[in-house]
């Protein structure tokens, strides 16, 4: 599903380009290259990248409009991942990845390249590293005993403070069917015990736990201000609408439209805990 703007149509559906030497007549579905953009890849690219043909505004990675990668690029990193970004080679099929790489290549002016032409050129010479300054402040620090311990208190408070709202949030959540939900996150969020961070902070213990409280992550300005716990009814606020809820975050996720994804990946990030609130009600 998308929570993006409108796409810009651009014309037709299918766009020939006849620019690049030997790819006269290449077509290249638009509106396929969208919805694998927006909606198929998980995480979805929108949530990193900026391309106004997809009406994505992420700020974690680059903005293509501007990088204008070619073709090749672009499928050295969908294939093989770069910085933060995951490989999508075992989440989305051969016709997936040239369908999404012709459209970015395409909507960005770079000219498209078949699977065949990508081969001459190893993965490893073409990927570019993201730089630091747009991976939302990157942080390798280790969760310590100290952090468990504090995780641990803080679960045992946040249950004793639950309201009727959050119970019925917990109620609702099937931790299984928040797995499949997670996948949007997980590039950029851990949630196993030990997990490090990565564009986001680790959230095993998360629910019930302080606000920004991931020892060593730089959060931004608003999130650190932000004084209070991450109780169901609160993750559920800002799942639901990350930037409105905190104005200011970089937090580039456009929010869970629907009510039962929100229940479902609150159950499953409870799950991942010390003091799991669900099974101490």
């Amino acid at each position: 599903m998308s929570f993006l703007p409108a796409p810009l149509t651009c014309g037709a559906v299918l766009l020939t380009l006849a620019a690049a030497p030997g790819l006269a007549d290449t077509p290249v579905d638009l509106e396929k290259g969208r919805v694998i953009f927006n909606e198929t890849a998980a995480p979805n690219c929108g949530i990193c990248h900026t391309l106004a043909d997809a009406g994505s505004q992420g700020a974690v990675g680059p903005n293509l409009d501007e990088l204008k990668p070619d073709a090749e690029k672009i499928r050295a990193a969908v294939v093989s991942g770069v910085g933060v970004m995951p490989p999508f080679e075992d989440s989305l099929s051969a016709a997936q990845i040239d369908t999404v790489v012709n459209y970015v290549a395409a909507v960005v002016g770079n000219p498209a390249a078949t699977a065949e032409e990508a081969q001459a050129t190893p993965a490893a010479e073409t990927t570019e590293e993201q730089d630091p300054a747009q991976t939302a402040d990157v942080q390798d620090a280790a969760p310590t005993e100290a952090d468990a311990m504090a995780e641990s208190d803080a679960g045992s408070d946040a249950l004793a403070a639950l309201t009727d709202e959050d119970r019925e949030i917990l109620a609702m959540g099937d931790a299984e069917a928040g797995e499949k939900v997670f996948r949007k996150c997980k590039s950029c969020h851990t949630v196993e015990k030990g997990g490090a961070d990565r564009v986001g902070p680790r959230l095993y213990g998360i629910v019930g736990d302080t606000v920004a409280r991931a020892e060593g992550f730089k959060y931004s300005r608003p999130m650190s201000a932000i004084e209070g716990d991450w109780t169901p009814a609160f993750l559920a606020e800002f799942l639901a609408d990350p930037r409105g809820t905190i104005k200011g975050t970089k937090m580039g996720f456009a929010g869970l439209r629907k009510e039962q994804d929100r229940a479902d990946v609150i159950a499953y990030l409870d799950a991942h805990s010390d003091a799991p609130l669900a099974s101490a009600e």
